[in-house]
């Protein structure tokens, strides 16, 4: 279990974090831009350090851990693709980085579980929107980490391909039961996938909600526009 208890200050922004995340599920951090979301995802990666608490994982102290020792792989909104490599050096990397030989076996099945065969000896710059994501997705896995971290994942693409990745994500889960904790702007991505919703606004995380809550939520408001431009 993660279990997040932090306060981190700014001149101008506050954030007060508290929450748990249950193993292997699929959360969500939902909030407007400025919030305090992407804040929230760099003190559990480690790239920001808290001025008050902890993040304990499996009763374990997180918090002076550097990034690299922490069991956490964060994918930032800019996907983190190296444009001088190509696909396969892509996902190669995690390996490299530890100085560790490639695991040959286990790239050709993510690669084979991604659908990047046809992409593998090309450089991003040529690929498409969701081909990147998929690349960004295939290296994260490949890094195995036992908490995965998702910068608005999807915020950049069009509402077709976002639910083709919607999907794609959902499968991913369920076939590598990862834990997930997704931050997004967006309430179709948190009705879509979210097990677990946190709705966070001006640094605050309010009481989680469920899915289905937030969902009969929006249809609610849904339909009281709809009467309210009726009358």
């Amino acid at each position: 279990m993660l279990k997040v208890d932090v306060k981190k200050k700014y001149p101008s922004f506050e954030l007060k974090a508290q929450f748990t995340i249950n193993p292997r599920s699929y959360s969500i951090l939902l909030g407007p831009s400025g919030a305090g979301k992407s804040l929230t995802l760099r003190l559990i990666a480690g790239f920001e350090l808290p001025d008050q608490g902890k993040i304990i994982y499996n009763e374990k102290d997180l918090t002076p851990l550097p990034p690299e020792d922490r069991p956490v792989v964060y994918l930032p909104q800019s996907l983190g693709l190296f444009p001088h490599m190509t696909v396969r050096q892509n996902l190669e990397y995690p390996f490299r980085c530890k100085r560790k030989q490639p695991n040959n076996f286990f790239i050709k099945d993510i690669v084979k579980e991604f659908g990047l065969e046809k992409l593998i000896d090309k450089k991003p710059r040529v690929l498409s929107g969701g081909e990147k994501q998929r690349v960004a997705l295939a290296r994260a896995i490949l890094s195995t980490p036992e908490i995965f971290l998702l910068d608005e994942p999807l915020s950049s693409l069009d509402f077709d391909l976002k639910v083709k990745l919607v999907k794609f994500l959902k499968k991913i889960h369920e076939k590598f039961k990862l834990t997930i904790l997704h931050v997004t702007y967006d309430p179709f991505e948190a009705i879509s996938l979210g097990e677990k919703i946190l709705v966070i606004e001006k640094g605050k995380i309010r009481a989680p909600q469920d899915s289905k809550t937030l969902k009969e939520f929006f249809n609610l408001m849904n339909n009281l526009e709809k009467y309210m431009e009726s009358r």
